[in-house]
């Protein structure tokens, strides 16, 4: 039982030590928020939502469930991407919604009608250039908590704890 005890403790070391290195730490996204950064965006039945660093693939789920879009979340994580799959299946929403293990760096934009993004400053930095090259004209961009340096919010809502809400819309920034 000790070795178990140690083992277990040593993996979780291990884990909070990689996640730290990480571009933004899980900060799990409280359901109204949710709501509130799809009504934001103005998520419609059928358009494609892309959450860039997903975590449990909470967005995910409610941008399928609630608002009848197709929905694609993208987490380096792999035990919080194995949560937002498994969520995904238990809600029966594999037709509308997926997670991905894997960098957002490499998702492919050129679907996304709506991407969120709930990361770092230098995470929201480093994706500037791939989203102005990839989203479409008309493409909606929410950013929680850290605006996108030198682009104009067409709106700022709030979260549910008062943070801000950034939305841009592609045809303003380019």
């Amino acid at each position: 039982m000790l070795y178990l005890g140690i083992g277990l403790g040593a993996v979780t070391a291990l884990w909070l030590s990689w996640n730290l290195t990480l571009d933004a730490l899980w900060q799990p996204t409280d359901r109204v928020t949710a709501r509130r950064i799809l009504v934001l965006a103005e998520t419609k039945e059928g358009e494609c939502v892309f959450d860039l660093g997903c975590g449990d693939g909470r967005i995910v789920v409610a941008a399928a469930r609630d608002f009848g879009a197709r929905a694609v979340g993208y987490e380096v994580d792999p035990f919080r991407a194995l949560w937002g799959k498994t969520w995904i299946r238990l809600a029966r929403l594999e037709d509308r919604a997926r997670v991905v293990m894997g960098d957002m760096c490499r998702a492919d934009l050129a679907e996304a009608d709506v991407v969120v993004l709930f990361l770092s400053a230098k995470a929201n930095a480093r994706l500037e250039a791939k989203l102005r090259r990839e989203l479409k004209p008309g493409a909606r961009v929410v950013s929680y908590f850290h605006p996108m340096a030198g682009w104009r919010p067409r709106e700022i809502g709030l979260s549910r704890g008062n943070h801000p809400l950034y939305l841009y819309r592609m045809e303003d920034v380019r």
